[in-house]
């Protein structure tokens, strides 16, 4: 089983679920940082790691791997998200996420947090809902590597 790789995905659950309830500012941007950090090194884990385990994993990851370059730029969620946006944080520390805050004037005086996205193919959309979408993407790719290897 892609023990390793699955343990950083727990990990990535862990940061999602940081974001929101009223997290701003710098504790919002190490939290979007770490879970997207976390997200694509799930593939760097599960090919350094993982691929000791077996040379049947080792096949099998090189296989996925070399099958997901392919593909390029599908699927997106992986090209246009988790492997872009990392880079554009750890080459040049922008993110291409946002939060804010709405606060209601008058009778009800009711506050609403937004995490959106800001740029890419996902703009507009809840941050944590594309997080989300990353994780099962990457629960599927690694559900494949698993039946490949043991097959």
């Amino acid at each position: 089983m892609t023990r390793f790789a699955r343990e950083v995905l727990e990990d990535c659950r862990g940061a999602v679920e940081e974001i929101g309830n009223g997290v701003q500012g710098r504790a919002w941007r190490r939290r979007w940082v770490a879970a997207v950090v976390l997200l694509r090194t799930v593939g760097h884990v599960l090919g350094k790691i993982d691929a000791n385990i077996s040379p049947n994993y080792k096949r099998a990851i090189e296989a996925a791997w070399t099958e997901l370059g392919r593909t390029k730029p599908q699927p997106e969620i992986f090209w246009a998200f988790i492997n872009a946006e990392r880079n554009n944080i750890i080459h040049e520390y922008e993110v291409g996420a946002g939060q804010g805050v709405t606060v209601q004037i008058g009778q009800d005086k009711s506050t609403e947090h937004h995490y959106l996205m800001n740029t890419g193919p996902f703009a507009g959309r809840d941050q944590r809902e594309v997080l989300r979408k990353a994780i099962a993407w990457w629960e599927t790719y690694l559900d494949g590597v698993d039946r490949e290897a043991n097959q």
